[in-house]
């Protein structure tokens, strides 16, 4: 009996410590998942208001966008469901290389050079962000652990984007990056060099996203 209470109340405590901190877990994904929202939207209403318009497509056609839109969107999912949908891990890797690339190429190739809607917005978006999506990464195991496969499935996203925008400005003349503009490369032939470059920068990228998930699977794992 008395080496029975201290195993039992030692269960109980060891039980209250896992749900209490997989609380606080969840409650600071969604904090970041709405943080990461709430950025879109002041970026939103300053570049209106310093514009006097938004013309969605363009604004759409932003990559940095699209991956705070992605990753917030799964931090969200991830606080409000019990357990992730298999396969989350790999989506989860997929924005956060997104947004470190955007990062990355924001600073060297556009000179982090702040949008209509001001420079503390042009921080959190490609700084602040990306960094505490990086530590949710690092801190937070996903359903299923990360695999050799999970850099490659993460081109996914850059492929559709660069297709989805050389479609688009094939039509209406206009592109978000030098990049991806066949006239700014010399014509189609300089293009498939430089998104050749951007593909490479997103599996490397996507590599290391990759080790350090693996890395936290086996630290976090359940002894």
């Amino acid at each position: 009996m008395v080496g029975w209470w201290p195993s039992w109340f030692s269960g109980v405590v060891c039980h209250d410590e896992r749900v209490t901190r997989a609380s606080l877990t969840r409650a600071a994904r969604g904090a970041l998942g709405t943080g990461g929202l709430a950025i879109i939207a002041c970026d939103v209403a300053l570049t209106i208001r310093a514009t006097g318009g938004l013309d969605v497509g363009d604004y759409l056609g932003q990559f940095t966008i699209l991956s705070v839109l992605a990753a917030s969107i799964l931090m969200l999912l991830g606080a409000s469901m019990g357990r992730e949908l298999r396969g989350a891990v790999h989506l989860r890797a997929m924005a956060l290389t997104g947004l470190l690339v955007a990062a990355v190429l924001h600073a060297t190739l556009l000179g982090g050079a702040a949008g209509p809607s001001g420079e503390l917005v042009n921080t959190l978006l490609h700084v602040v962000f990306p960094a505490l999506a990086l530590v949710e990464w690092v801190t937070v195991r996903s359903r299923t652990r990360v695999t050799l496969l999970t850099p490659l499935i993460g081109l996914v996203f850059p492929v559709v984007f660069l297709a989805a925008t050389l479609a688009r400005g094939a039509i209406v003349d206009r592109y978000p990056y030098d990049f991806v503009d066949p006239g700014a490369q010399g014509g189609y032939a300089g293009l498939v060099g430089s998104l050749a470059i951007v593909l490479v920068a997103f599996l490397t990228v996507g590599a290391f996203v990759a080790v350090i998930g693996a890395i936290r699977d086996r630290m976090l794992a359940p002894r």
